[in-house]
């Protein structure tokens, strides 16, 4: 298992926050163990609109804990101060499963309500999801359960990455009316909490 950090922040330049991620934070977060660090906007999503969200993924949650030191880099304090940078939340993400490849310029991320299934049955459920979203220009879901995050902690959430929104949503749509995914929908008490649309800003 591993562990996706989410650091929801305001930022009065978005676009120098990301060119001073891509250029060198980026690779701080990499350095300090992260097997991964990206930075994506919400476009669409109610009051989290315009947030922008730093995700890094690692192999253990004392590894993730140790994440917002990074932070207290110079060089990075000094881009965070420059670029109007206030951070809103920090969550963390037990991944349960991935398919595909978490890449593209769009996507969506829910978070839903629901029982724990056995690891097998996720797995299973995982595979039946990725046949029904997967093509139309969805490149990968990774799915996982918020294990802190204050009055989210316990919910699921499913990040989907595409390369068109479209497609995305058709898919979504087949998926949801699908009878195996009711099913389980039903089984395990799964109800639709949120959804956001984002764009990202650093792969």
């Amino acid at each position: 298992m591993s562990y996706m950090t989410s650091v929801q922040i305001k930022a009065t330049d978005t676009e120098g926050l990301a060119k001073d991620f891509k250029e060198f934070a980026q690779a701080e977060y990499i350095a300090a163990g992260a097997k991964s660090a990206s930075m994506r906007q919400v476009i669409m999503g109610g009051d989290s609109a315009g947030l922008v969200a730093v995700m890094t993924r690692w192999d253990t949650i004392d590894a993730a804990m140790r994440s917002h030191l990074v932070n207290s880099n110079p060089k990075i304090a000094e881009s965070m101060a420059n670029n109007g940078v206030q951070i809103i939340a920090r969550s963390l993400i037990a991944v349960s499963s991935e398919r595909g490849t978490p890449e593209g310029p769009y996507g969506s991320m829910l978070a839903m309500s629901g029982q724990v299934a056995p690891p097998s049955e996720q797995e299973e459920m995982a595979d039946h999801s990725w046949s029904l979203m997967s093509g139309n220009g969805v490149n990968g879901i990774r799915q996982g359960m918020i294990v802190a995050g204050g009055d989210r902690t316990g919910l699921w959430t499913a990040g989907t990455y595409c390369e068109s929104l479209d497609g995305l949503m058709e898919n979504s749509v087949k998926m949801f009316s699908d009878p195996t995914m009711q099913a389980n929908m039903a089984k395990y008490g799964n109800q639709l909490v949120s959804r956001v649309m984002f764009r990202t800003l650093v792969a």
